[in-house]
């Protein structure tokens, strides 16, 4: 295996610091954390194991080595800064949705499949809990519990079914409508939803840059400013920056829709982009005439394309999804004028009490998706060195920073090093590789033929 980084997919961003050293926010909350960007690599190091990616992958990995194994050697590399990529852009939603909802990993994965799934993924959510309390980490995190609602007749049977496996499967979810649904949110656009009380809500750039200071307190060394420009397959796996080097006994490349700028798995895991909206600030007015005020719940609308929406500590309105798009060469883009408005218009429908409420940010960021929405563990390489972990298709907060926990035994294992973890059942993600599609011009127009059949079958039902 040999990787080498295309600088092209960037051309269209912004870069994360500028000329005169600072750092350039991309997101709302980027803006609260004060960033000085750390130094790039500017020697050749050697190491146990060399993290490529400062997201919640990579943090979540590398930290899960040191506490296994506290003498072992540990590098991370990030491109730009820790969290400036989905990490820092994402709504905060710690939930149990791996790729998909309950009833359509069912569809594809039997019942029995779908139950071991989600009960993996709400050991992720709980292991995100504990980590965030135990480590004593300052992200905002408020438990909310999350809804996933109905807008429109022809999505009430999804939300009962939603409701009806979830509890055959024996998870704790209930189906909300009237004024039961009300106490969470008032909004005549909502029917009826489907309520989860587990999932929790944080400032996801806050997690990131708190994950950071934990894992350099560890003995991880964290380069920012570092991109990989070659990796070299081999014993030791050979890594190139622009300013130094790294020799690695085992690689972890945990940089998910990112990957594709590298070449790993560029027709695999695709950097699909999806954008958010926020309001300033609401008034207690404000806030009380979305009934939002009481229980502050997380919601999700039953659509193919998504809305998801969430309040902050101070009470501005998160509002994303609405659509999503792969751009042609797999360009990065971190703003959508169109994807904008149309976020605009359907936060303003959903809550036309709020229609004087300006919209303070706009930004957007890079999903790693799969065509089949699910996610990609593993292990390869000529001697099996190379770890990674990506395609958590929109729904990765939890999952991310589980993945350390599930690539830690046998990152370790094979370094030969002894270790106490708990042997993990590997859950069906772990070894697989996701449906290839082709190049480019035949990759991007299928992709557009697809989005345009899920907003239609949208539309169609009136979602």
């Amino acid at each position: 295996m040999e990787l080498q980084l295309d600088e092209r997919p960037f051309s269209a961003v912004n870069p994360a610091v500028t000329s005169d050293g600072a750092y350039r926010a991309v997101s709302y909350w980027q803006e609260t954390v004060p960033v000085t960007p750390g130094p790039a690599l500017n020697e050749h190091v050697t190491c146990d194991v060399a993290v490529i990616g400062g997201g919640y992958t990579g943090l979540s990995t590398a930290l899960a080595l040191k506490d296994a194994a506290p003498s072992l050697e540990v590098v991370l590399l990030e491109h730009s800064v820790v969290g400036h990529g989905a990490s820092g852009r994402n709504g905060g939603f710690s939930m149990p949705l791996i790729g998909w909802d309950l009833t359509d990993a069912a569809s594809k994965l039997g019942e029995e499949g779908a139950q071991k799934a989600y009960r993996l993924m709400y050991d992720a959510v709980d292991h995100l809990r504990r980590t965030i309390r135990v480590r004593s980490i300052d992200c905002d995190m408020e438990e909310t519990g999350y809804l996933l609602l109905a807008t429109c007749k022809g999505r009430l049977g999804r939300v009962r079914h939603e409701v009806e496996l979830g509890k055959r499967l024996g998870f704790d979810i209930e189906y909300l409508e009237g004024g039961a649904l009300r106490d969470h949110i008032a909004s005549e656009s909502f029917l009826a939803g489907a309520y989860d009380p587990h999932p929790f809500i944080v400032n996801p750039f806050k997690l990131a840059r708190g994950l950071k200071a934990v894992a350099e307190q560890a003995g991880v060394r964290v380069f920012e400013q570092t991109p990989v420009t070659i990796l070299e397959d081999g014993k030791p796996v050979r890594i190139s920056t622009p300013g130094g080097g790294v020799s690695a006994a085992a690689v972890v490349l945990a940089m998910n829709g990112y990957g594709a700028a590298t070449g790993f798995m560029a027709s695999r895991i695709l950097p699909v982009h999806t954008y958010i909206v926020m309001t300033e600030p609401l008034s207690q007015g404000d806030l009380e005439s979305t009934g939002w005020h009481r229980r502050r719940t997380s919601l999700e609308t039953a659509r193919n394309l998504i809305h998801y929406f969430r309040l902050t500590v101070d009470n501005r309105i998160v509002f994303g999804g609405e659509d999503a798009d792969l751009y042609y060469g797999g360009v990065y883009r971190d703003s959508n004028d169109g994807m904008f408005a149309a976020l605009e218009r359907r936060f303003r429908k959903y809550f036309p009490s709020l229609r004087h409420v300006r919209i303070s940010h706009r930004w957007g960021g890079v999903l790693g998706v799969t065509l089949d929405m699910f996610p990609a563990f593993g292990a390869g390489g000529e001697h099996g060195t190379i770890f990674h972990a990506a395609g958590y298709s929109g729904h990765g907060v939890s999952l991310s920073n589980y993945a350390g926990t599930l690539l830690a035994p046998g990152v370790l294992d094979a370094l030969g090093v002894k270790h106490g973890l708990p042997v993990i059942e590997q859950p069906f993600f772990f070894g697989r590789k996701p449906f290839p599609l082709p190049p480019d011009p035949v990759r991007y127009a299928g992709m557009q033929a697809y989005r345009f059949a899920l907003k239609g079958q949208d539309a169609w039902h009136g979602a």
